[in-house]
């Protein structure tokens, strides 16, 4: 039996979980516009399983975006476990724009798409594939929470369904993904109470190594404060006008 796993979250990215309220939503959306090219079939219509395919090979370089949220007893600290009921046909979704599928029509579906909050009970990201685009177009619509989404894990992603070899295809492989069980209640709570018990050595050991190289720390320290303060000054900052 596969040992069980939980990912606990940074503190950045458990700010994008409280910061979320029914009238602000924290996923990160962006609309891409392709020409078809030959993910065409001959109906005119999207060759879905083909898409399908190479998502499957995204997820092998993209394991968060198999897994979903957890919190810690008491705590309500928030982690991250694998979804043992994940379903890829949820998250990539395909669709068809009513005719003319003009760029009107696009817009309104995207802002429909992105007025309704990811569902935190499963992996909290969707990818929509919409085709009836015209001139042969079809268009991709990504929406994926703030708080799972970093450069590398998004280029992974997108990256599956990108290449300079228009009729590549995915290898056929026997691997299948396992997920691994989740910790019960008890474990969980448990490994959050010895981490924080484990927090003031690890502030010694740290004292221990400023001591040692003065220097270096303080320079640390100063990018530290300087960062902190940029954040600061921009949050505080009146945004721009905007329509």
């Amino acid at each position: 039996m596969a040992y069980a796993h939980a990912d606990r979250l940074t503190a950045l990215d458990t700010s994008f979980l409280d910061l979320e309220t029914p009238a602000v939503h924290m996923h990160v959306g962006a609309v891409g516009v392709f020409e078809s090219g030959p993910l065409l079939r001959q109906d005119g219509g999207l060759d879905f399983d083909r898409i399908l395919e190479f998502a499957e090979a995204g997820m092998r370089r993209a394991q968060r975006f198999r897994q979903k949220l957890a919190r810690v007893p008491l705590t309500g600290n928030p982690v991250w476990v694998d979804d043992d009921q994940f379903n890829l046909l949820y998250h990539i979704r395909h669709t068809s724009l009513p005719l003319p599928g003009d760029d009107r029509r696009l817009k309104r579906l995207v802002g429909r798409i992105m007025s309704e909050k990811l569902d935190r009970t499963k992996p909290m990201w969707e990818l929509w594939f919409v085709e009836g685009l015209e001139h042969d177009r079809f268009a991709v619509i990504s929406k994926v929470h703030h708080c799972l989404i970093d450069g590398i894990s998004g280029v992974d992603l997108l990256g599956a369904f990108m290449g300079v070899d228009p009729e590549y295809r995915v290898e056929p492989t026997d691997h299948r993904w396992i997920p691994r069980p989740a910790p019960g209640s008890l474990g969980l709570l448990g490994a959050e109470l010895t981490r924080r018990a484990g927090i003031p050595f690890k502030m010694m050991r740290q004292g221990t190594r400023w001591m040692q190289h003065p220097v270096e720390s303080s320079q640390r320290a100063m990018n530290v404060v300087s960062g902190l303060s940029g954040t600061l000054s921009n949050n505080l900052s009146s945004a721009s006008e905007t329509p």
